[in-house]
């Protein structure tokens, strides 16, 4: 027969247990006083409730924010590099056939300077009415600009299944859906081999598909540089000289 492995702590359970009911036994016997005892041990299983009230509502809410924001700040973290390695390049892909890009180029112009205000208007905007993507691109050059999409997403699938089978991108429900709707897009992509084929109504359908991505990338690139602005300044230099968005963007400080 299998012997049961007790756990540690029911262990030290039963030690703490033990050592309470000697020193109660040692003071019932040795100090001539068990009205005293007695009242102690009520006194002590009064305060039993109380001590549950602060740990399990006030001590452990207190480890979870925490714990719950150093799992966010991981996140962003992992965002940055979801950026560096397919990110930035969807966006300028899509930005660059954007007719909407300028406006967009504007409204982020000063980005550097936003308050928190300004973040969460940005953010309220987007998920009230997305960002609109409104493709200005010659009919034969829309094979080209598919293919281009295409290899980009399914050059990093094997990056971004290590996304989303990391537990902690569950805590950030944006990211998420953000993934999801580029492997959705993946899977649309992978089924049309010949990309000749795409006609217009077609091509309408991709282009709502590659509009949600464009918006969730959006708004997580914003989010993104929102961090960088308040822990990594010299980041978000560097995130701003790169602007997927903007083409006459450059790398090079030149003043």
């Amino acid at each position: 027969m299998k012997k049961m492995k007790i756990n540690w702590k029911v262990k030290f359970a039963i030690i703490l247990i033990i050592a309470a009911i000697l020193m109660y036994a040692f003071a019932f016997v040795f100090l001539n006083e068990p009205d005293k005892v007695f009242f102690y041990i009520v006194i002590d299983c009064a305060f039993i409730p109380i001590d549950v009230l602060i740990v399990v509502l006030v001590i452990e809410s207190v480890i979870e924010k925490k714990e719950k924001k150093a799992v966010l700040d991981k996140l962003d973290m992992i965002l940055g590099l979801f950026f560096s390695e397919i990110g930035n390049n969807l966006l300028e892909i899509i930005s660059n056939v954007n007719a909407e890009n300028d406006e967009i180029i504007k409204s982020l112009k000063d980005i550097d300077k936003w308050s928190e205000k300004d973040f969460e208007k940005a953010y309220k905007y987007i998920d009230d009415h997305g960002v609109i993507f409104k493709p200005d691109i010659h009919p034969s050059e829309v094979p080209d600009f598919i293919l281009t999409i295409k290899r980009i997403i399914t050059g990093k699938r094997g990056f971004l299944i290590d996304l989303i089978e990391n537990p902690n991108i569950l805590e950030k429900d944006s990211l998420s859906n953000l993934l999801l709707a580029i492997f959705h897009l993946n899977d649309e992509l992978a089924l049309r081999t010949d990309i000749e084929k795409i006609n217009s109504k077609d091509l309408n359908h991709l282009i709502n598909d590659i509009n949600r991505i464009y918006s969730r990338l959006t708004y997580e690139w914003i989010k993104y540089l929102e961090y960088l602005n308040e822990n990594y300044p010299y980041m978000s230099s560097l995130a701003l000289r790169t602007n997927p968005f903007n083409p006459e963007i450059d790398v090079y400080i030149t003043d």
